[in-house]
């Protein structure tokens, strides 16, 4: 299970320090920049969609806004792959990763433009302060006010959204909330990459990491998708590092292993679903793994395994321990008795989801009907990309920690919603689609990757296939580059446009999930003035409720 390479010779163990050490400089340099370059192209774009000047509550205002937005886009992707081309004579290596972290900065930053042309004209963030937006807000304003929060949702981000609020907003959470989902929605890209990049190449991050992510992407609490695209390859990243241990020193698998393990606490404490969805899984999986390497190595071997694996339990529980035993503690008593539209939809079926606003064309029939015995053609994509995954990379930590995250959220799926009639209750099981999709999609793209690779090798062999190293090398490998960061902007940015689209102002009336946009141009604002586009002029009143100890004017 663990490729061991031979001992070093005395001279390679003293000039490895040095030689480890440039390396490692050099690795967080080009990391760093690529997180530079990635935010500052997801933050562009997401301003350049501030200064379009459209009616959100039109439908021509709203394409021309979609329009404006991918004509921006061209001109950003232009502009990356000049970039490449000048960096690629110099820095071919570093050319590569600078042009996939700005595909991936653009890719999230065409979906915040789209939001903050929804939102043109409001302050309120998507259905203005109602609903989960609504309970959010009220416990950030708790947070300033020292009250405690409810012990079952994790306090991450309300206190996020209390800090910004008083930091730049004058203590005004609903004008915070706007800007701060909006600010999670544009790195969310950014952020998919550089947890990709932690196990794959900058253009397979890329294409795996975003493409798996596309469908996930929300912009009415971005956090939560961001918190799961995340914490899939942490998982993963903590496999192999427990995998791979004996290679490392027992100072670098427990430094290893204590950064992963707060990264993870921060994203518990962020939002905790999806470690409730995957815990079955990474758990059997640990313990597979741990059993692996006691077997092929002995004592030593799983003392060398449990020492990364430890570290990052230490840390976690450290950090997050406090609210996963409120968690706990509120498991058993809390019961979700909210029945909407998926939760009536086929349990097997996953490739899509309508939440609560499912719009008219849902309405007409769901699912889809598909053309093998029930099971659409992208079912089927999916099922044979985890078949290849698991056949040619098994023992691979990231198909490894996939495949049992996926097996995971299928066993409480169907646990939860065979329970549904008798306890009445929902407990939140229809979110496992979205970690099931994604899931799935990492994993046929990771198909995709290990399949390269089985050709490449076999090419190598045969050396009547393979061309001089020499010939046109260079301007072939850019050709590749060049082709996959075109192909890849182009296709997020239509998945971007019609995310956001989705998301435009529509009337209640069409139960989609442009409604939530309607609300918060039909809001009266918490200044007592409508928002500049509400139709006619009229708002709805909004009290804004009472803060203890605060003595607050409601508006008439």
């Amino acid at each position: 299970m663990i490729d061991t390479a031979p001992a070093p010779s005395p001279v390679a163990e003293r000039r490895a320090p040095r030689g480890r050490g440039g390396r490692f400089r050099r690795a967080i340099a080009l990391v760093s920049a690529e997180a530079a370059v990635s935010v500052f192209a997801a933050l562009l774009l997401t301003y350049l969609g501030k200064r379009l000047h459209v009616n959100p509550m039109q439908r021509i205002g709203q394409v021309s806004g979609l329009a404006a937005i991918q004509l921006r886009l061209l001109v950003l992707l232009a502009v990356t792959v000049l970039l490449y081309l000048a960096l690629s004579r110099r820095w071919p290596g570093a050319a590569v990763n600078i042009g996939a972290a700005t595909v991936a900065g653009l890719a999230t930053g065409v979906t915040a433009a789209g939001n903050v042309v929804a939102l043109r004209g409001t302050t309120w963030p998507l259905n203005g302060y109602g609903g989960d937006i609504g309970n959010l807000q009220a416990w950030a304003f708790n947070v300033i006010d020292g009250v405690p929060l409810p012990p079952e949702y994790p306090p991450g981000f309300p206190h996020v959204l209390a800090l910004v609020a008083q930091l730049f907003f004058d203590g005004q959470v609903a004008y915070a909330a706007k800007w701060v989902m909006i600010g999670f929605l544009a790195i969310s890209g950014p952020v998919a990459y550089l947890a990709w990049r932690m196990l794959l190449p900058p253009l397979w991050a890329l294409g795996i990491g975003l493409t798996s992510a596309l469908p996930l992407f929300d912009l009415y609490k971005p956090y939560s998708p961001l918190v799961l695209v995340v914490v899939i390859p942490v998982f993963a990243k903590l496999v192999q590092v427990t995998m791979r241990a004996a290679m490392l020193s027992r100072g670098q698998a427990l430094a290893v292993g204590g950064g992963l393990g707060a990264l993870l606490a921060g994203l518990f404490l962020m939002y905790a679903g999806w470690f409730v969805w995957s815990a079955v899984g990474v758990v059997v999986l640990f313990a597979i793994v741990l059993g692996g390497l006691a077997r092929s190595g002995g004592v030593r071997a799983l003392w060398q395994g449990l020492l990364p694996l430890l570290a990052a339990t230490v840390v976690f529980l450290a950090l997050a321990g406090r609210y996963m035993v409120r968690l706990l503690g509120a498991s058993g008593t809390t019961k979700d008795t909210y029945f909407y539209f998926d939760t009536y939809t086929d349990p097997a079926y996953f490739a899509m989801w309508g939440a609560d606003s499912p719009g008219p064309q849902r309405l007409a029939g769901w699912p889809p009907l598909g053309e093998l015995g029930g099971v659409g053609l992208f079912p089927i994509l999916l099922v044979l990309g985890l078949a290849v995954a698991l056949g040619l990379a098994l023992r691979q930590p990231m198909v490894l920690t996939l495949a049992a995250c996926t097996a995971s959220a299928f066993l409480l799926r169907y646990w939860y919603a065979s329970h549904m009639a008798r306890d009445q209750a929902v407990q939140l099981y229809p979110r496992t689609s979205i970690q099931i999709m994604y899931c799935l999609l990492a994993l046929t793209g990771l198909a995709v990757y290990y399949s390269v690779q089985r050709i490449r090798d076999w090419s190598r062999s045969h050396e009547t296939l393979v061309l001089p190293r020499r010939t046109g090398r260079g301007p072939a490998r850019r050709s590749v580059v060049i082709g996959a960061l075109c192909a890849l902007g182009l296709l997020y940015g239509m998945a971007g446009s019609a995310t956001a689209d989705a998301f435009m102002p529509k009337d209640p009336s069409k139960n989609s999930l442009g409604t939530l946009a309607w609300y918060s141009h039909t809001l009266q604002q918490p200044n007592g003035t409508c928002p500049h586009y509400a139709p006619k002029d009229v708002c709805g009143a909004f009290n804004l409720p009472e803060r203890p100890g605060t003595p607050v004017k409601k508006q008439p």
